[in-house]
């Protein structure tokens, strides 16, 4: 850091933050420990997607990860969108099918995709 090569760093967790382990602010609190005041903790990265939605949820009502983080200036980043490719088999048949039509973004959108794929006539 002193050198100028890194200019910052970031804390990944798969539950850490969703299961309340820590807090952004307790992350904060030992990064600045080890760094003897001046930290350079510039991001954190947890998982967010249509399967791991606490984050989402949370911050939603305002509290959790995502608002301390973004309270804080740090940089989110979220890991395993797609679950590992283990959302269901209709979602995604329906979303690629979706996706390749010529209304394709319009039926992209955020309420269908969270809704249950349409049923064949």
């Amino acid at each position: 850091m002193a050198a100028g090569h890194v200019a910052g760093y970031g804390v990944a967790t798969w539950a850490g933050l969703e299961k309340e382990a820590f807090t952004v602010w307790e992350l904060l609190a030992l990064a600045a420990e080890a760094a003897g005041g001046r930290h350079h903790l510039a991001a954190v990265q947890l998982p967010v997607s249509l399967v791991m939605m606490t984050p989402i949820v949370q911050a939603l009502d305002g509290r959790g990860p995502l608002p301390a983080a973004a309270g804080a200036g740090l940089r989110v980043m979220a890991s395993a969108p797609l679950h590992g490719g283990e959302l269901p088999g209709p979602a995604w048949s329906w979303t690629s099918s979706a996706s390749r039509s010529r209304d394709g973004p319009r039926r992209m959108s955020w309420p269908r995709i969270c809704a249950p794929p349409p049923t064949p006539r």
